[in-house]
């Protein structure tokens, strides 16, 4: 019997600090903290505030730049 291994595979890759400022300062207008109270716009089921979106996109921003890094351009 062959043993089989994924060309993909998950690894642990620590976060950037931009990726952990950006998921914290999101966390905190969630109102993720007890001395935060939730952002009212983002916790229902309409669209996220102006604020929560701007945090989303900073975070999917810092985890992009973190993953392609080493990666050539023409790759990304």
């Amino acid at each position: 019997m062959t043993a089989w291994t994924s060309a993909l595979s998950i690894q642990h890759i620590p976060w950037s600090p931009a990726e952990t400022a950006a998921y914290r300062a999101l966390v905190d207008h969630l109102g993720g903290t007890e001395t935060t109270p939730p952002c009212p716009g983002c916790n229902k089921a309409a669209p996220d505030c102006e604020t929560g979106t701007r945090l989303r996109r900073a975070l999917r921003d810092a985890t992009r730049a973190r993953c392609d890094q080493g990666r050539p351009a023409a790759e990304r």
